[in-house]
């Protein structure tokens, strides 16, 4: 069967297939990585499959349709967000039309009122709540949509819900084709940036799942990941297999990202042991949770596996604000990380949400201090995009802290001043003296300076006007 994975077009720089989100202010976009586990799953099984990123290859809604009318697919999976779900209905009805291809929507936000999408929009087929490769591929066999475990579906007028299907285990995550295969096939990689990652750069899933998974913002952990403790790991082996084939296949790529939820350090330890045994040579980095369990000794062995970057979400630096968050660390447990990091020879991105319950202008004040403090080589202010079913989303709704569009709107904080902190955050990093002298003194080659001026072309006209 003829089936199309698509991350459908939307605003100028808009990133859908991330944990958040929003459009970027660096230009940086990631891999549909959902879709493109699932298209790999689907060929494998002997289905043409066809993964188009429309968002990230810049096509506009009638180059799409296009595509659609020379590729004619039976089903179209069409990955949505909350932000443009208005904008990937209409896409998926034109689609239907064009052909009649069933239309079944798929991605984190899904999990949320699957039942009340279907009854308000007539065009769309199927919605897949949680993990939807099995789901796509026994809709492709054409397995009775009653017997799909998983699916929610329209029948006449009906819309039915079948039980939820089990997470995928470490032994069929084993059995996916190499997602790099699938990029190498259907994309373009040269298109995929990230600011703080070497360019051409490819990511990939050691693992499912969050091992904390109990931070009540987080989209994946508490949607398609739904729930803690549901951390499946591909056997290291597996992932060693696939960065050979990368090293072979992709020569061009300079950096692999884990793009796992975060790398928690027994899984750093067993994947950077084993590229030390194997001696494979090759650059990556990884999200990484700055807690007690990341020691020195594991951060080393990181480095010297060749890993060069961390992501580290902080988030902030005020203890009553982590605990709101369920972030399970301390401001004081995050500093001895990241010295502990900067001793290894690792850098660090690090992330902060200005916003979250219990924030005022003080506390924002008292982030920006202390991330400055903190010395690392990139940061990220964000405002929370609360997502609905999140814990962070319930929360605020019951206090009457969410305007139109979901946009945060305390008391004592409105949604306009947040922006204004977001904005001031960054200045008050980015155009210091210090940084710009420590940035331009860590450039190492070409590559290192092509990332800055095209991070800078695309950030600086936007903090500069705000």
């Amino acid at each position: 069967m003829k089936v199309l994975l698509l991350n459908p077009p939307f605003k100028e720089n808009y990133i859908r297939s991330a944990r958040s989100t929003w459009p970027s202010i660096s230009g940086s976009n990631w891999y549909p990585i959902f879709l493109a586990y699932a298209t790999g799953w689907l060929e494998k099984h002997g289905h043409k499959a066809k993964l188009l990123d429309a968002l990230v290859a810049h096509l506009s809604p009638a180059e799409v349709y296009s595509r659609v009318k020379q590729f004619r697919p039976e089903i179209t999976a069409l990955y949505i967000s909350a932000e443009s779900l208005t904008n990937d209905l209409k896409i998926g009805l034109k689609i239907k039309k064009i052909n009649g291809s069933k239309i079944v929507l798929v991605g984190p936000w899904c999990s949320t009122h699957p039942q009340k999408i279907l009854s308000q929009n007539k065009e769309i087929d199927a919605i897949i709540p949680r993990e939807f490769d099995q789901v796509l591929l026994d809709l492709a066999n054409k397995k009775p949509p009653e017997k799909i475990k998983g699916l929610v579906f329209r029948r006449g007028k009906e819309i039915m819900v079948n039980p939820e299907r089990d997470f995928l285990k470490p032994e069929q995550l084993n059995q996916f084709p190499f997602v790099t295969e699938v990029y190498k096939k259907h994309l373009n990689i040269e298109k995929y940036h990230q600011a703080s990652l070497l360019h051409p750069f490819v990511d990939l899933f050691t693992g499912r799942g969050c091992s904390w998974g109990k931070c009540s913002f987080c989209l994946w952990p508490n949607t398609i990941h739904r729930g803690a403790a549901n951390y499946r790991t591909r056997s290291p082996e597996n992932v060693i297999q696939e960065l050979l084939f990368i090293k072979k296949e992709l020569p061009e790529v300079k950096e692999v990202f884990f793009q796992d939820d975060t790398l928690p350090a027994w899984r750093a330890k067993e994947i950077s042991q084993l590229i030390i045994k194997r001696k494979i040579k090759i650059t990556w980095s990884c999200y990484a949770r700055a807690d007690a369990l990341m020691d020195l000794k594991t951060l080393k062995l990181m480095k010297k596996a060749g890993c060069r970057f961390l992501h580290v979400g902080y988030e902030s630096a005020d203890p009553a604000i982590l605990k709101n968050i369920n972030k399970g660390t301390t401001p004081g447990i995050m500093k001895k990380f990241t010295e502990d990091a900067q001793k290894s020879g690792l850098k660090i991105h690090g992330d902060f949400i200005l916003g979250l319950p219990g924030e005022t202008e003080q506390t924002i004040k008292n982030t920006i201090k202390w991330a400055q403090e903190l010395g690392i080589e990139g940061y990220q202010f964000f405002i929370p995009q609360p997502q609905p079913e999140t814990p962070l989303f319930n929360y605020l709704k019951k206090k009457g802290c969410l305007k139109q569009n979901n946009q945060i709107n305390y008391p004592q904080l409105t949604a306009e001043q947040l922006n204004y902190w977001r904005f001031k955050a960054m200045r008050s990093i980015y155009f210091t003296p210090k940084y710009l002298f420590n940035t331009l003194g860590s450039l190492n080659s070409k590559d290192d300076l092509f990332r800055l001026i095209r991070t800078g072309f695309f950030a600086l006209p936007k903090m500069l006007k705000k």
